[in-house]
C-alpha cells in the first residue's frame, strides 16, 4: 500500500474551512456540484460512523464512501471506498483535517492510501494530488467569494 498527502496552509478560520471538507461539505464546492462530479448522494443527513455517499463522477462508475471515523471537535475523520467504480487503486482509505493555525488560518491535511490496480503508484499519485489541489482551489475560492 502506497500513501499520499496533500497538506496546505489557507487563509481561513478552520471552522471556515471545515464546512466545506466535513462529510457533508464537499457538495457545497463547484468541483462537486457541476465541474468534477455530476453530484453527491447522501445516504443519510447526520454524519455518524458507517454513514454512506455515492458519488457520480463525469466519466465512469459511482464511487461509494463509508465513514469509518468522526472526530467533529477535532476536526477531523476517516473513510473507506466500499465500490472504487472505475477508479484504478483498492484498498482505499482516506483522512481529512483541518488544524487551526490561529484565529484566521488553518492547515488543510488530506491524505490517501491505497493499492494501485492497472496503473502505476506513480501514475495514481498525479491523478489523486490533481484532484485534491482542484479542491483546495475550489475552497479559496469558495471563502473568497
Amino acid at each position: 500500500m502506497a500513501v499520499v498527502t496533500l497538506a496546505e496552509r489557507i487563509e481561513a478560520p478552520a471552522d471556515a474551512v471545515w464546512d466545506y471538507v466535513c462529510w457533508h461539505g464537499v457538495a457545497k464546492l463547484d468541483q462537486y456540484s457541476g465541474g468534477f462530479f455530476r453530484k453527491i448522494e447522501f445516504q443519510g443527513d447526520e454524519p455518524r460512523v458507517g454513514i454512506t455517499k455515492t458519488i457520480y463522477p463525469h466519466d465512469g462508475l459511482p464511487i461509494s464512501e463509508r465513514l469509518e471515523s468522526l472526530d467533529l471537535a477535532d476536526r477531523t475523520y476517516r473513510y473507506r471506498l466500499t465500490d472504487v467504480g472505475s477508479l484504478p487503486i483498492t484498498d482505499y482509505r482516506g483522512y481529512v483535517r483541518v488544524t487551526p493555525a490561529g484565529p484566521d488560518a488553518c492547515h488543510l491535511k488530506i491524505e490517501c492510501e491505497f493499492t494501485a490496480v492497472e496503473v502505476s503508484e506513480a501514475e495514481w499519485i498525479e491523478t489523486w494530488l490533481a484532484m485534491e489541489t482542484q479542491l483546495v482551489t475550489e475552497i479559496r475560492r469558495a471563502l473568497a467569494g
